[in-house]
């Protein structure tokens, strides 16, 4: 009778315990269900180590650019105050300029009068926009730069900066290339990404060329019907063609330009 008592006394505590343990299963299985698993991934990614002036092109976020639609188009503009008030409504009608390049600031003081208009129309009408800043080498490489950031807003940029240097100034060739770097770099390090460098094929081939230069992105001006090519070989991502293009919605003649060398407009998206 006293091992019935004990054996009823171990099946009674057994049968409590079932309750328990089933709701701790349950319990056990609703975590499985909703924890996160992070798995390793098989090959690393290979975008962890781009540099900022990665092209966008090489990049997954090219499909999801936070922008929306990109104008693909491969010809674009670049214009200033000579061009007065431009109509960007008839210019994105004719379905020729994918993008614009508009002067913004120069030297240490000057602000183009419709830099800010023509920002704002220009991509109001489905155009990529970017800003150029005319390049002084005998002023204050300092004061030059203040300037241009001062201007040149990193948040309202479709495309990569634009340097456009014409003129040594009356400096010589050396101390030219040498204030030219320090002032890209500057740059470079307040915008992220190195900025497009412009000029002209004998400017480069005089100036620029085997002088340090080439990390830079080149847009080369020169206006005949061949294709141009610079004394180092330097492989330049757009082509201006033309200083007399004609476009409507532009008065007069306006500077017209093209990719090249395989080059889209995802090469120079901004950031």
């Amino acid at each position: 009778m006293y091992r019935l008592r004990l054996s009823i006394l171990a099946l009674t505590t057994i049968l409590l315990q079932l309750p328990i343990a089933s709701t701790q299963a349950a319990t056990a299985a609703r975590k499985d269900k909703h924890k996160v698993v992070i798995k390793e991934p098989l090959t690393p990614d290979p975008y962890i180590e781009k540099r900022l002036d990665t092209p966008l092109k090489e990049s997954p976020l090219v499909s999801s650019s936070m922008r929306g639609p990109v104008n693909t188009l491969p010809d674009g503009i670049d214009v200033s105050h000579y061009q007065g008030t431009i109509n960007w409504a008839a210019v994105a009608a004719t379905g020729k300029v994918g993008y614009a390049y508009i002067k913004a600031s120069e030297s240490v003081s000057f602000v183009d009068d419709y830099y800010q208009y023509n920002m704002a129309e220009a991509r109001k009408h489905g155009i990529n926009v970017g800003s150029y800043h005319f390049y002084r080498a005998h002023v204050d490489q300092d004061a030059q730069f203040r300037h241009m950031v001062s201007i040149i807003d990193p948040a309202k940029q479709d495309l990569v900066p634009v340097i456009d240097v014409e003129s040594a100034n009356g400096v010589s060739v050396e101390t030219f290339a040498s204030r030219l770097r320090r002032f890209l770099k500057r740059v470079e390090e307040y915008y992220g990404r190195p900025p497009i460098l412009y000029t002209y094929v004998n400017f480069y081939n005089k100036y620029l060329a085997y002088r340090g230069f080439e990390h830079y992105p080149l847009f080369i001006a020169f206006y005949q019907d061949s294709k141009p090519s610079v004394s180092d070989g330097n492989r330049y991502i757009m082509w201006q063609y033309t200083s007399k293009g004609r476009i409507n919605g532009v008065n007069g003649n306006v500077d017209r330009s093209k990719f090249m060398n395989g080059h889209t407009i995802y090469d120079i998206i901004y950031p």
